[in-house]
């Protein structure tokens, strides 16, 4: 279910662009899992906002747009990712390699969304991804620039893909 233009007042992130994201981490998530991501909502912070969270994969976006998307998850779907991109040997732990496949679906959704960005007319590239993990963590955003959390469910468990950018767009 897209982002519409009407389904978030005063929204300074263009729908199209959020969509890309959407499309990206659904069409990853089947990729790489056969996993069936739902969107099952989405909320929109006008002036920044902290979350919780247990891992966090951060994603910088550079070009016409400026910001940054985060992938929040509990450790347990942090190893499935990990066993499905290793082609199903079991991940059992949280170590390097379930880190390791955290960051790499945050590259493989970045990739995803900047071609789709591309076809929209937008150029931008994707920087190397940062993880954090920490039972209590939450992550505040300063300068408080408005921000979308898209929350997804699947098989796996609630996955949410948070997206902040520092400029509008161009029409």
């Amino acid at each position: 279910m897209p982002i519409t233009h009407t389904s978030v007042k005063e929204q300074t992130m263009d729908s199209r662009v959020a969509n890309q994201f959407i499309l990206a981490s659904i069409e990853v998530f089947r990729k790489v899992g056969n996993v069936s991501l739902k969107k099952t909502g989405l909320e929109y912070f006008p002036g920044g906002h902290k979350i919780s969270t247990g891992i966090a994969t951060i994603l910088g976006v550079t070009g016409d747009l400026k910001g940054q998307f985060i992938i929040t998850l509990d450790e347990s779907i942090s190893l499935k990712i990990a066993t499905a991109i290793l082609m199903g040997v079991p991940v059992t732990q949280y170590d390097e390699v379930a880190e390791s496949a955290v960051c790499e679906i945050g590259n493989m959704i970045g990739g995803e969304a900047s071609k789709l960005l591309q076809e929209e007319g937008y150029k931008c590239d994707i920087t190397v991804p940062s993880i954090v993990k920490g039972k209590e963590m939450e992550i505040a955003f300063y300068p408080a620039a408005p921000l979308f959390m898209i929350h997804f469910s699947c098989e796996w468990g609630p996955i949410d893909l948070i997206l902040r950018f520092d400029n509008k767009p161009k029409s």
